[in-house]
């Protein structure tokens, strides 16, 4: 049967309506709608009206009859097949990454899930609504082609993991097979794309798999997850578990890189061997019982925990065949040393008898008859002994020191609380003249002992201050002295301040050799700068190639503006680039769901053009816009304007 969305049963439509007439019937009703009480009421409309939109573009590209003659011919083909063959070895390939699947706990999507279908009930002659999409592990949203957009990252992710398990071993096999997968056109909408990273990010949430040993690793990168957390996070609960392995990872590798190597080599053996020998597991499983309990999320996703299972339990056997030869021999060596009745030993007491005579030992030899006051001498050391201890107790007890004086010892602050005290002060001090003299005295004190949060704050201070009131040259002294000290992002304003000549004459060279340090050292901000002045030729010889270097360093690192300027290289074959529509969406994407203004509106001409492997679709494109305007972008406000003169959308009275 050919399903029709509701919105066409809702609204009177003929199966065979066009656009326009959907539209119309979508302006109508949104008039009885208030958007500010009725938000509910109003998105589900919203859905409703998209779905419509996109199963006309379905039906209207030939396909929806195309569906219906294949569902015809496999209907009369099972009616004819009794027994029909199975492939065993596609079944063998899938059937683990199926049960993956069905574990699989989906986060909450970025757009809405498409509305519940409805199904005629034969006995009301009403429609009632099937049971809603979040209640199935595998349903989200609908993509531009009329198929679930899971469906579709379900089979590229399946596909994705048998190759993996052809290819193991091979270097780069997890990051070659995840880029191929990425660039599958099955993957062309942003929905796809989403799921199948929700499907990456849930797999990998479950622990280690044979054949997929590098797929963390080549995951965090392609999808720069490690520098992007909030999109990470924005994957539900799989999101939250490898922020927090994310985590452990980069405690782990800021070990010295003797120690983590070596450490990893023994988690790459876990992953490898299920019996290392017992020499290997005497000298190396105690270092995993460490691993486990500094990383005890991380390890498992990089490792095999069934292989750790084997070697507990042939360590645990090892350690009690220790334990019983230990019994063994000491009781052997007892044995040999116990001395025979009547051998005169050393400490033995002749003329005790049978029993006596096999004592041994010094308090039998304190005991002995021929041993003067030897029977007494044990009764009083014991007695001397508990003297000694009760003058120790009557010593201390008149020498405790009294409580009050305890309470009284000052408790020393660490450099972070004085800081936090200091800033406090600072901000509260307003025209107190006395707290704001002591909070600074404090600032001063922490940045002379080269505490640079202090020094920055300093700088801060003299910059906007409005007592006697801004100190551009006392500012740059203290950024100064913060960037000498380390601080970055203290390091990129002295390197505005020589470029812009703000306290001190205009200087491209110290500009450009202040933006370099803090560029090598990672500050995404600085990259980007330093990037538009060898663009540019300004302080630097001009080198397109290293400005593309820089901006792209700063993209992967997560910054907004770069993802943004990266999408217009491009977009526009800048700096030497070919031009790539696919990657230009997909830097503009990133840059969007960061809120970056020009992202956003970029975005949004990608899905007013269908540019990038994304379809036509002007109720995104009105969304982006929307966005953007509301930020104050100009040509965002235009383009969204240019719109709602051909329809009507949602953010139209953002114009």
């Amino acid at each position: 049967m050919v399903y029709i969305p509701p919105f066409f049963q809702q609204h009177g439509l003929a199966p065979d309506a066009d656009e326009r007439s959907v539209k119309r019937a979508y302006a109508k009703q949104l008039k009885k709608i208030d958007q500010e009480t009725d938000l509910p009421g109003f998105q589900a409309l919203r859905e409703a009206y998209e779905e419509a939109q996109e199963w006309i573009r379905y039906r209207d590209s030939g396909r929806l009859s195309q569906d219906y003659a294949a569902e015809q011919q496999a209907a009369e083909a099972n009616s004819e097949c009794q027994t029909p063959v199975p492939q065993q070895e596609a079944v063998s390939a899938s059937s683990e990454d199926m049960a993956a699947f069905g574990a699989i706990r989906w986060p909450e999507p970025v757009r809405p899930l498409a509305p519940p279908k409805q199904t005629p009930d034969t006995e009301t002659g009403k429609a009632k609504s099937l049971p809603d999409a979040t209640e199935t592990a595998t349903q989200t949203l609908q993509d531009s082609d009329g198929q679930l957009a899971a469906s579709k990252a379900e089979r590229v992710f399946a596909e994705m993991l048998m190759a993996m398990r052809k290819c193991a071993g091979e270097k780069g096999y997890a990051e070659n097979q995840l880029q191929l997968a990425m660039s599958d056109p099955r993957l062309g909408s942003s929905d796809a794309r989403y799921a199948f990273e929700t499907l990456v990010a849930a797999y990998l949430a479950r622990g280690w798999r044979h054949g997929n040993g590098e797929l963390f690793d080549a995951a965090f990168d392609i999808f720069n997850w490690a520098r992007d957390r909030r999109r990470l996070l924005s994957l539900g609960r799989p999101g939250h578990v490898l922020e927090r392995a994310c985590k452990e990872m980069q405690a782990f590798l800021e070990r010295p890189v003797e120690v983590h190597k070596a450490q990893w080599e023994l988690l790459k053996k876990l992953r490898q061997e299920k019996n290392p020998g017992d020499g290997y597991l005497e000298a190396n499983f105690k270092k995993l019982l460490v691993l486990d309990e500094l990383y005890p999320v991380w390890i498992w996703m990089v490792t095999s925990k069934d292989n750790f299972h084997i070697w507990k339990a042939q360590y645990d056997t090892l350690q009690e065949i220790a334990r019983a030869k230990a019994l063994r021999e000491a009781a052997e060596t007892e044995a040999r040393n116990k001395v025979e009745p009547g051998s005169g030993g050393t400490f033995s007491a002749p003329g005790e008898g049978a029993a006596a005579a096999g004592k041994a030992g010094f308090f039998a030899a304190l005991r002995a008859r021929h041993w003067p006051f030897g029977r007494y001498y044990l009764p009083a050391f014991l007695g001397v002994l508990a003297l000694i201890i009760v003058q120790l107790i009557v010593h201390d007890a008149k020498t405790v020191i009294p409580p009050e004086v305890v309470v009284q010892q000052p408790v020393p602050k660490t450099p972070a609380a004085r800081f936090d005290a200091a800033s406090r002060e600072l901000s509260r001090a307003g025209n107190n003249a006395g707290k704001l003299q002591k909070a600074l005295y404090e600032l001063v004190q922490l940045s002379e002992s080269g505490y640079a949060k202090a020094s920055y704050q300093l700088g801060w201070y003299y910059r906007e201050g409005t007592q006697p009131g801004p100190d551009e040259a006392k500012a740059l002294n203290w950024y100064i002295k913060a960037a000498e000290q380390g601080h970055l992002e203290a390091a990129v304003m002295v390197a505005d301040y020589y470029f812009e000549g703000r306290g001190v004459n205009k200087d491209l060279d110290a500009a450009v050799r202040w933006y370099s340090k803090a560029a090598a050292s990672g500050q995404s901000l600085a990259q980007i700068k330093l990037a538009h002045l060898y663009a540019d030729g300004k302080g630097v010889k001009k080198d397109k190639q290293r400005a593309l270097e820089l901006i792209s360093a700063a993209a992967e690192k997560g910054q907004p503006l770069a993802q943004s300027e990266l999408g217009m290289i491009r977009m526009n074959g800048l700096y030497g680039t070919q031009v790539s529509a696919e990657k230009a969406a997909y830097w503009f994407m990133l840059s969007a769901r960061q809120n970056d203004a020009v992202g956003q509106r970029m975005f949004g001409l990608i899905h007013e053009k269908g540019l990038g492997g994304y379809n036509k679709d002007l109720n995104a494109a009105a969304d982006w816009y929307g966005r953007a305007t509301r930020q104050g972008d100009a040509e965002a406000r235009k383009k969204l304007k240019s719109l709602c003169h051909s329809g009507t959308y949602p953010d139209c009275s953002d114009t």
